[in-house]
């Protein structure tokens, strides 16, 4: 069922009945109360127990890195909400994971080497080399 609410300019995806058991799994699940289904694509109707979920779009999908320690549905109402009022979160699409930076955590440092030491393998090579790179750039 896929029709087109003029009103919102979204694509319904399919309008849902939730009550009783089906919506109190839901709110597990999405770890909220029926007040912020919409936070999560679904938009109550003129109809008790009725929500509407939209089609996403792809050219307007985004994704956000949220810390590890902050909840999703805060940082998002934190600061995804007062940019973008009609977003939603996907839960079903969430990855929950950390990102570490190796380079951050394990890189060492090597200094560059002197300006004379590569200018003295660069003459050394050339004199391996037998003027051979005088000759390809017409320097001979």
């Amino acid at each position: 069922m896929s029709e087109y609410d003029a009103k919102a300019e979204k694509v319904i995806k399919k309008v849902e009945k939730l009550s009783g058991d089906k919506l109190n799994q839901l709110l597990q699940h999405l770890d909220c109360e029926v007040a912020h289904l919409p936070d999560f694509g679904y938009y109550p109707t003129e109809k008790a127990g009725q929500f509407v979920t939209y089609e996403t779009e792809s050219d307007l999908r985004d994704t956000e890195n949220v810390p590890l320690k902050d909840k999703i549905h805060s940082y998002f109402k934190r600061e995804v909400q007062p940019h973008v009022a009609e977003a939603w979160i996907n839960l079903d699409a969430t990855k929950i994971g950390y990102e570490i930076s190796f380079n951050k955590y394990f890189y060492k440092h090597t200094p560059l080497r002197s300006i004379e030491e590569v200018t003295a393998d660069i003459l050394a090579l050339e004199q391996q080399s037998d003027g051979l790179i005088a000759d390809i750039l017409n320097l001979g």
